[in-house]
């Protein structure tokens, strides 16, 4: 199999970056890591990637993560590009390449994080895999996949996965979102407003939680032209919810309950149950809560399955059905709130 991998490494991460080498040595014919030169003490980042067989390319950071990419691709050589990170590593790869139609392919990353001291999971799909010479990076952060002639292009999704340990360190995760934000602020000093850049400036508020800034970014994102079209626009809608919720606006976040186009997402109707539910509108909301067990879709851990039965149990509860608040109850499995529910209701 021919097919390179692409990787911006940052040094002192040795702990990761042997996990990367690991994963990734049976599957790659090639691996390109762009490091920046500048020392650092007791880093084994270079002997660890002479030890994987490594192509080492140095180069200061430049405060653009396009730049560094691109340098990356510069240096490949096989047939395909699989881009992965230090703190990724393949947890599956089913791919064939010569039974592949398109250019380039969606694959999942399995991002691990913490949310109020407990360890979450939630998944989504990246473009990350792509023919050698067709595309490059644009963006100086969360930079997309691009043509090389900016032609539009379609992708397929690959039975690949990847897991992601990034956001594990909440502290950590805090001083990267306020990095990205700095290098996105620039990009709309570069390029004028645009609705993607703005929508990630508000996760980073999100991420600090710092909702009002958060939901401030993502209506700057909608008045500049976000369109349900584009793939993030979903993603940009229901973390908008969150911040409306978190903010007790939820009148405005009515707004938000009536894309049909994201019907079969788990976590657009799980928003929406929430939403209906802090706006008194219980039966909307158990009928929602219920949709979004039935989709097959879902990126947030629950939210088709224990947390939306758990949410139906809240209802019940607090209206005083406590006999279907046991039933949604028992629904939630072994899901310690709704536990707790149970305990309650005697």
């Amino acid at each position: 199999m021919s097919i390179s991998a692409a990787m911006i490494v940052k040094r002192g991460e040795c702990e990761d970056l042997r996990r990367c080498l690991a994963s990734i040595g049976g599957i790659v014919s090639e691996i390109v890591a762009v490091v920046d030169p500048t020392p650092l003490e007791g880093d084994r980042t270079d002997e660890l990637l002479f030890e994987y067989g490594a192509k080492e390319i140095f180069l200061p950071w430049p405060k653009d993560y396009a730049a560094a990419r691109n340098e990356s691709l510069r240096h490949v050589t096989s047939d395909w590009v699989l881009v992965i990170d230090t703190d990724e590593y393949v947890k599956s790869f089913d791919f064939d390449e010569k039974a592949a139609v398109k250019d380039a392919y969606r694959l999942i990353r399995e991002n691990q994080y913490v949310s109020e001291d407990n360890a979450m999971l939630n998944t989504e799909r990246l473009t990350r895999l792509f023919r050698n010479g067709s595309f490059h990076y644009t963006g100086r952060v969360h930079e997309q996949v691009t043509s090389l002639d900016g032609s539009p292009f379609s992708t397929g999704n690959a039975d690949i996965i990847l897991g992601h340990t990034g956001y594990t360190d909440h502290e950590q995760m805090l001083r990267k979102s306020a990095s990205y934000r700095e290098l996105l602020k620039k990009m709309l000093e570069d390029g004028g407003d645009d609705p993607y850049v703005w929508f990630q400036i508000g996760r980073t508020y999100y991420v600090e939680k710092d909702h009002a800034k958060a939901a401030e970014a993502f209506e700057r994102a909608i008045a500049a032209g976000a369109d349900t079209k584009d793939e993030y626009v979903e993603s940009l809608i229901e973390t908008y919810g969150y911040s409306l919720l978190e903010l007790k606006r939820y009148s405005d976040a009515m707004a938000l309950t009536g894309f049909d186009e994201y019907e079969g997402s788990a976590d657009y109707r799980f928003l929406c149950g929430l939403i209906l539910m802090n706006n008194a509108r219980f039966d909307e909301a158990v009928d929602s809560f219920t949709a979004a067990t039935k989709c097959s879709r879902s990126s947030v851990a629950g939210t088709d399955s224990y947390a939306a039965w758990y949410n139906c149990g809240v209802i019940y509860e607090v209206t005083g059905d406590k006999e279907k608040a046991a039933k949604y109850y028992k629904k939630a499995g072994s899901y310690e709130p709704a536990l707790k529910g149970l305990k309650r209701l005697g």
